[in-house]
């Protein structure tokens, strides 16, 4: 007996039925009821040549996809990624990346290896491979697309349970190594000269000058830039912290050509729409490979990527690099070129917005003087 049914967390119709005493699930991979039908009628009609007599039960197991001696790694992988059409095409891209990858790792075919077959032991030797290659951030991020695709496995009983080891039995701390550094003077003015438009350019400048984290910058708008009182003012979207840093002169000059080029503009218009947009719809990775691949490698500072590159329109297996420096790193530059400055320590955490610890609830106010003279001790980057 076969029947037609929906699923609470998918929008395709199911099919269930019966075969040697056990009950099996799977998808028509179509959310189009008529079309679900037709697959279930021919469910039916299988089901009923089987009983016939007409039909060996090796038939029937292949056509009910061989589920009686479980589902592979790589036809379900498919099945999952295809219900996961509907999320962004970053998400389903990443998520594409990792199972992809796990099924290269195994040499999975289409036949082998079944899921039941995937033990936790894989699973943990996998990971701790792209902790090794790569970031824990990387890692960690492929534990969670792997752990949801098993989860999916077991929700629709293709699973009794999840392969997929805890992050605290992974030991998927931060990096204790990982090196985070700040800029040169020298790099810094060798990033400002290789800066391939007006947008890079700004984006150094005020990564450097007002010490903002990306999001924040690309996402400026025009009212935040106050050129009477010479100063920036933002909320700082990870913190919700107000910021206002004293408006460095090199700065100060960009933006007003950018202003006088822009025309008519609304306090609320962003600096860059375009490229606020995309962000918003996208998010910062778009802008990290962008600085890595085009003001980075330009400037000496990194090696060409090797993560997903190509040889004659293949992938390799080559892993990627991480790379010791970032966008981030400008802020980095920032609070540590203030101190070497003379700024105290207590005007580098204001400008900056560091409110991550209870000791920042010690710090005082600092004045608008004293903010304006540690701006002034910055080095300049433009010449």
């Amino acid at each position: 007996m076969a029947w037609l049914y929906r699923q609470a967390n998918s929008k395709n119709w199911w099919l269930g039925y019966r075969l040697n005493g056990r009950q099996y699930l799977r998808s028509t991979k179509t959310s189009d009821r008529k079309k679900a039908e037709q697959e279930l009628e021919k469910l039916r009609a299988v089901d009923h040549a089987h009983k016939a007599g007409s039909l060996t039960d090796e038939f029937v197991a292949l056509l009910t996809r061989k589920q009686s001696s479980g589902e592979s790694l790589r036809a379900y992988s498919r099945q999952w990624l295809a219900e996961c059409k509907d999320l962004s095409w970053r998400t389903t891209e990443r998520y594409e990346d990792v199972i992809n990858e796990f099924c290269d790792y195994l040499n999975a075919t289409d036949t082998a290896p079944l899921l039941r077959d995937i033990q936790p032991e894989t699973l943990g030797a996998f990971v701790r491979g792209k902790r090794a290659d790569t970031s824990t951030a990387t890692a960690k991020l492929t534990r969670r697309v792997l752990s949801a695709f098993f989860n999916y496995c077991v929700d629709n009983r293709a699973l009794p349970f999840s392969p997929v080891p805890s992050g605290r039995a992974l030991k998927l701390t931060k990096d204790s190594k990982a090196v985070r550094r700040a800029f040169t003077l020298a790099e810094l003015k060798t990033l400002y000269e290789k800066c391939p438009s007006d947008f890079w350019k700004f984006m150094v400048l005020a990564g450097f000058y007002c010490g903002q984290r990306m999001g924040d910058l690309i996402c400026l708008p025009w009212g935040a830039v106050d050129f009477a009182q010479n100063q920036i003012r933002l909320v700082q979207g990870k913190t919700g912290k107000s910021i206002a840093v004293p408006l460095r002169a090199e700065l100060g000059a960009f933006l007003q050509k950018l202003r006088r080029k822009a025309g008519t503009v609304k306090p609320a218009d962003p600096i860059w729409p375009n490229e606020a947009s995309q962000y918003a719809e996208r998010g910062a990775g778009v802008f990290s490979n962008q600085f890595y691949d085009e003001v980075l490698l330009p400037a000496g500072l990194v090696l060409p990527r090797t993560h997903h590159a190509k040889k004659n329109g293949e992938a390799t297996n080559e892993q990627r690099r991480v790379s010791p420096v970032s966008f981030h790193c400008l802020r980095h530059t920032f609070v540590s070129l203030l101190k070497i400055s003379g700024a105290s320590q207590s005007t580098a955490k204001e400008l900056a917005g560091h409110s991550s610890d209870a000791m920042s609830d010690l710090y005082t106010h600092v004045d608008e003087a004293t903010l304006t003279k540690a701006i002034k001790q910055l080095p300049q980057v433009t010449k």
